[in-house]
Order: structure tokens, then sequence, then C-alpha cells
């Protein structure tokens, strides 16, 4: 299989390719792609691999990929190379992280996202092109800076300018406005144990410190206590054809044994889990607090602008008033009803 990214120009390749050795070199403060590494072949051309060094100058021993830049476009070939071919244009890499099984690529220029995946030796890349539903919903794009986290198996894109959030998970792509969530939900073998949600109270923030740390004596000891079968993130939205977005953080009948955090072993691996969430909370209590504060400037303005135009109501009856239009009574009747 062969994988070519184009890139705008030689230039772009080169920095896409240094983003990509850096990341696997442990180089990058964000990314840390631990089951990879990156070495040079006999024949100078770039080895990717998750194996041992003996296998990395001959390509066809278990290599993840080969790595060519041919001036814009970039080649990714494994053993099976020239069964299927990928051609990604117009690309330019912004950011890159890498979750637990895959690498995600965020372009800004274009609005576009690649997802990477190793299956069993063959590169998988799906392209999505964020620019047909921004469309739809008549965004003007404004220059903007958006954030590009990866916690657990999800990526998260997060556009704090024009509102709007991109959830990368392994099979999928979900792509919302800020507007449209409505709740986020940490969920313990399917009790609720953090909620926030639009012009709502907080419930259940004392698991919760500032790293994600578990705080307070009694909820401490509890956590010694605990036996974890699944965690999960519950996003609820304004729609009824897809109202709910549901993160799998841990599963034990798909990640192994029950945790029982008396371990010391599945403590430690807990509190990790534990950071993940609090990370993906984080984005979306964010997230929540921007639209609560845009909905409360709106309902203010509202709220002036209703002012206002009762103020210039009642200066048109006292004006009516002393022209002798009104009488007395009935610039009373009318001012009443204004007021009401």
């Amino acid at each position: 299989m062969k994988v070519i990214l184009n890139t705008d120009n030689a230039f772009q390749s080169l920095r896409l390719r240094e983003q990509i050795i850096s990341g696997i070199k442990g180089e990058l403060d964000n990314v840390a792609i631990d089951t990879w590494a990156f070495t040079k072949s006999g024949e100078n051309y770039d080895i990717l691999y998750h194996n041992p060094s003996q296998y990395v100058d001959d390509p066809t021993k278990n290599v993840l990929f080969k790595m060519d830049i041919d001036g814009s476009n970039i080649s990714f070939s494994t053993t099976n190379e020239g069964r299927n071919t990928q051609v990604v244009r117009d690309f330019s890499v912004t950011e890159t992280v890498k979750t637990d099984s895959y690498i995600v690529s965020y372009d800004a220029t274009h609005n576009k996202i690649l997802r990477i995946k190793n299956n069993n030796g063959n590169i998988m890349l799906k392209e999505f092109n964020l620019n047909y539903t921004l469309k739809k919903w008549d965004v003007v794009m404004m220059k903007s800076t958006p954030a590009v986290k990866a916690y657990n198996d999800y990526a998260f894109i997060t556009d704090d300018v024009n509102e709007f959030v991109a959830i990368v998970t392994p099979t999928s792509m979900h792509l919302h406005r800020y507007s449209d969530i409505v709740s986020i939900t940490y969920e313990e073998n399917g009790n609720d144990m953090y909620n926030k949600s639009l012009g709502g109270a907080v419930v259940g923030g004392l698991l919760f410190g500032g790293v994600g740390a578990i705080v307070g004596s009694n909820t401490a000891k509890a956590v010694k206590n605990k036996k974890i079968e699944r965690m999960s993130i519950k996003i609820l939205l304004k729609s009824t054809s897809d109202p709910t977005i549901l993160l799998e953080i841990y599963n034990s009948r798909n990640d192994g044994a029950i945790l029982e955090t008396k371990k010391d072993a599945d403590k430690i691996f807990y509190e990790g889990l534990m950071k993940e969430v609090t990370g993906i909370k984080d984005i979306f209590s964010i997230i929540i607090d921007i639209v609560d504060k845009s909905s409360a400037s709106q309902n203010q303005q509202i709220s002036v602008s209703a002012s206002n135009s009762i103020a210039d109501e009642l200066t048109k009856l006292v004006q009516l008033k002393d022209a002798g239009v009104l009488t007395e009574e009935e610039f009373q009747a009318q001012k009443a009803k204004l007021l009401q």
C-alpha cells in the first residue's frame, strides 16, 4: 500500500516530514508516539517502525512504513506497496497530535482533518473536509488559531473564534457548533459522577481538582475501594436525529479486567484515565461557559432594547398629552399598558 500526502509546496512537505519525525522522536511537547521509532536506512531514506532494530533496513520485515519526499509530495509505503494508493491534495499541516491508536493532523488553512491509522502494517488514511458543513451553516470563517488536543483515543479541534468543535474518534468525526452542545456528563459504571449543562450548576465538581486529582479525604478513601467496569463521557446535543456522542474511556469487556483501585497498579492506571477524563471535561465545560456568556450578553441586549423601546413610547405619550391629543385619563391608561 502507498499513501501520498500532497502539500502546497516543497517547503510544506519538508516541514511536515520534520513534524512527523520530531513527534516520533519525542521532541514535541504535545505529541508522544511511544510505540514508534525513527531511523535512516542504508540508502538514506526515512524508516518509521515499531519493531526490533534489526528489521529497519529491510522494508519487507515488519516495518510500519518507508517515508519519501518528492517535491511537494510525501509518500508512505508499506510492504504491500502498489496494491492500493491514496492521494491527499491541498493539505498544509497546522498541528498534529497522537491518540492511543492513531495520528490526527489538522489543516487550519483548508479546514481539513487527516486521521492516520496503522492496521497490521497497512496505513489507513481518512480525510475529513469541514468546508461542506461550515458552508451549510453559512459560517464566514474569521482568522483564528484553533486548539488541537488528544485524550485517550479521541482528538479534539476547538475554534473559539468561529465557535465550532470537531471530535475525531477511531471510527468517525463529529463537527458541531458550540451552541449545539447542551451538556457533558462523566459516568462510572453507568452512574453520573460529573455533569455540566447550559445555564445549569455543576454537579460532581469536587471529584476533579485542577489537574484531574481526586480531592477530599472522604472522596480519596472511596477511590481506594472502587471497582471500575466502565468509564465514559456523554455529550448531549441539540439534535433529535443524533442527540448524544458517547466517548468510551474504559470498558472492562474490551480493555481488560475490572479495575480495583485498592491495588496500586490499578489505582495508578485509574488516576491516569481520570486525567484524560478531566482534559475532555475541561474542553466542553469551557465551550458551555462560552455559550452561556454569549446567551447572557444577547439577553442583556434584548432587555436594554426593550427598555429603550418603552422609554420611547412613554415620551410619545407625554408629547401627545402635552399637545392635548390625550386626556390625563387616557394618558394614564396607555402608560399603564406600556408598563405592564
